[in-house]
């Protein structure tokens, strides 16, 4: 069932998330990956309330704000590497929660609002960059439009980096039917993007669509086609967030 949300619940639900930001990091802290325990700390990752999220509670003041937006069904562990890796003295690692059993054109008010709070929280801001994979890609691409208007009202001067990563982007049309969802087509000029496609032969989550649903219309995006392998395995669905991390 779709949910709708009012301003005012929304709001409220985002500074709920950002009080339990404290007691989230003394449970969580991304420095504590040691290689092996990513199914661990994914659990951990999952199963934090809807909304916005720090995972190192030294990140504040820092020069770049990483966000991480999982896609369905996530369990977690394919972020840990990623964001670990992307995490240093001048970043700020953050993950975004959002209800992916709901249509992913639904609750775009709150990754804005949560854009937002990470803008307002780190005055030092200078690039932010926007990592969404698979069925979270389809939901930060329904956002953009919110996401440049934030941008051009800016009264300081923040990069805007949006990265695709093996997602959603042309959904089936049962799907975009049943959500409403429109194409989405318009140059965003304020929002530098990048689409970082798997093979889709060896996607195990795109190998059955008729078409690649990684394509994306946008006028100003860059494409990538990620190689067949990672470190010797298959650069399949969820390693494809390892390695763009390290291309970052």
């Amino acid at each position: 069932m779709t949910a709708f949300f009012s301003f005012k619940s929304i709001t409220k639900t985002i500074t709920l998330c950002f009080l339990s930001i404290s007691f989230w990091i003394q449970a969580f802290d991304i420095n504590n990956f040691d290689g092996k325990n990513a199914f661990n700390l994914g659990s951990q990752l999952i199963e934090f309330p809807l909304g916005i999220h720090m995972l190192e509670p030294s990140d504040l003041g820092s020069t770049t704000a990483i966000i991480g937006i999982h896609g369905s069904n996530s369990e977690g562990y394919e972020w840990i590497y990623p964001l670990w890796k992307l995490n240093s003295p001048s970043s700020a690692v953050y993950f975004y929660r959002w209800n992916d059993k709901d249509c992913a054109n639904t609750s775009t008010n709150l990754l804005a609002d949560s854009l937002k709070e990470v803008i307002k929280s780190n005055p030092e801001l200078t690039t932010i960059k926007l990592l969404a994979h698979s069925y979270g890609g389809l939901h930060l691409l329904h956002s953009l439009s919110l996401i440049e208007e934030i941008v051009k009202n800016l009264e300081r001067d923040i990069k805007i980096e949006i990265h695709f990563i093996a997602s959603l982007l042309s959904p089936p049309k049962l799907l975009a039917m049943r959500c409403g969802l429109k194409d989405v087509s318009t140059s965003f000029i304020h929002l530098k993007i990048f689409n970082w496609k798997t093979i889709q032969e060896i996607d195990g989550a795109f190998r059955s669509y008729k078409n690649d649903p990684q394509e994306l219309s946008l006028p100003n995006a860059v494409q990538t086609r990620l190689p067949e392998k990672y470190n010797g395995r298959k650069l399949g669905h969820n390693w494809s967030i390892s390695w763009v991390a390290d291309q970052l």
